[in-house]
């Protein structure tokens, strides 16, 4: 890194830290992730400026008009968790963009081998703590069983398209390994949406990385062990799921009352303000669970809180990396193993907004974060910094 005012390893080190802390501890994350931020804001302003581009102004827009929703909002207890809640989302994201453009192509895949090791690890606590009978579904100790699939499904797509970058049989061998983990993690979580999103993405890997017959029996045949065992273990949740195959875990009762807040949405242009759920659902009493703080699907969710205006910026922010990725991909800008580490990135993308049609990410202390850092990762690929730039 050639323009920061620290050495690159206090940066590498804190980024490395904080992605792989993500549902291994909130503590840790929150920690990392805050210092990394602490040490952007000492960067040189002249040196920030050299990695604004289109996301970057995007992302910011987003923030400011989540803020002046907040702000303008008839539930200010509610809406002003924004400014504390949603900081390290918003501060994260400029501290990932900006360090990620500094880093060289080693550091970089160094980033992603930690991030998909660290999900690895998570799949590990997930599986155990489910076969010990401690949870119902899979889940780390820092998470429920929704964010647990999700960011591994994040995960499951950087692994499995980053497989190509592999040489070593040994290694491709031990990550097949790894993505059963993941797999039957995901699996084991027992969310229907993200379990169908993950063999999408599986098949979709298969044809993008053109990874092996061998390698792709070992995946299967390994999740479907771990899984049938897991299972057979711990079954008291998967029988209440075979009895009840279309139960809709009350997203019929939160679309119901979307549908008919809708009509009488009051604030279309910036919404009541986030994180005022609990301040417009009237249905609570029709609920199975109790304790719901979300509409379970973002866009429902950044509409009802940040109005059209929010839903536009929220739109763009995802599918405005996603589409200049593919052209910069298409047009054969990108080549070797940044080619893959960008396909990763999309794809897990990707899954974490498919995702957020029966979930969230947005208002997650964790799953926000990820979001961060994968459209800063884009970022870092599809509009990188002149390096002649950076040794001025």
């Amino acid at each position: 890194m050639l323009f920061s005012r620290f050495n690159y390893r206090i940066s590498l080190y804190l980024f490395i830290a904080t992605i792989s802390s993500f549902l291994i501890s909130l503590f840790l994350l929150q920690l990392f992730a805050g210092l990394l931020v602490l040490v952007y804001l000492m960067e040189p302003v002249k040196s920030k400026k050299l990695v604004f581009d289109n996301i970057f102004y995007l992302f910011f827009a987003f923030v400011l008009i989540r803020i002046l929703a907040a702000l303008l909002s008839e539930y200010p207890g509610s809406s002003n968790q924004v400014f504390y809640k949603d900081a390290l989302f918003f501060l994260s994201f400029f501290a990932f963009a900006f360090y990620l453009k500094t880093f060289n192509g080693k550091n970089i895949k160094t980033v992603s081998d930690f991030f998909v090791l660290a999900g690895i690890v998570v799949a590990i606590i997930g599986l155990t703590l489910f076969m010990l009978n401690k949870v119902s579904r899979a889940e780390s100790f820092t998470s429920g069983y929704s964010t647990f699939s999700s960011y591994l499904l994040v995960v499951f797509s950087f692994g499995i398209i980053v497989f190509k970058n592999l040489s070593r049989e040994n290694v491709k061998t031990l990550m097949a390994v790894g993505l059963a983990l993941i797999l039957a993690g995901i699996i084991t979580s027992m969310g229907r949406t993200n379990i169908a999103i993950a063999a999408v993405i599986f098949i979709a890997g298969i044809f993008i990385a053109k990874i092996r017959i061998k390698y792709i029996l070992i995946i299967v045949i390994l999740t479907s062990a771990i899984s049938w065992t897991a299972f057979n273990i711990n079954y008291t949740e998967v029988n209440l799921r075979i009895k009840q195959p279309a139960a809709l875990s009350d997203r019929d009762i939160l679309l119901n009352a979307a549908e008919e807040l809708f009509f009488e949405f009051e604030h279309p242009l910036l919404g009541y303000g986030p994180r005022t759920f609990n301040d417009v659902f009237t249905y609570r009493e029709q609920l199975t669970d109790k304790g719901a703080g979300s509409w379970h699907n973002d866009f429902i969710q950044v509409y009802f809180e940040s109005g059209m205006l929010g839903l536009l910026s929220f739109l763009l922010i995802i599918f405005y990396p996603i589409s200049a990725a593919l052209i910069f991909i298409r047009k054969k800008k990108v080549k070797g193993s940044n080619l893959y580490l960008l396909c990763g990135a999309v794809l897990g993308e990707f899954a974490l907004v498919l995702s957020a049609l029966t979930a969230g990410f947005v208002n997650s202390p964790v799953l926000s974060v990820l979001f961060a850092f994968l459209i800063a990762f884009i970022s870092a690929i599809v509009f990188p910094v002149d390096r002649k730039e950076l040794s001025k």
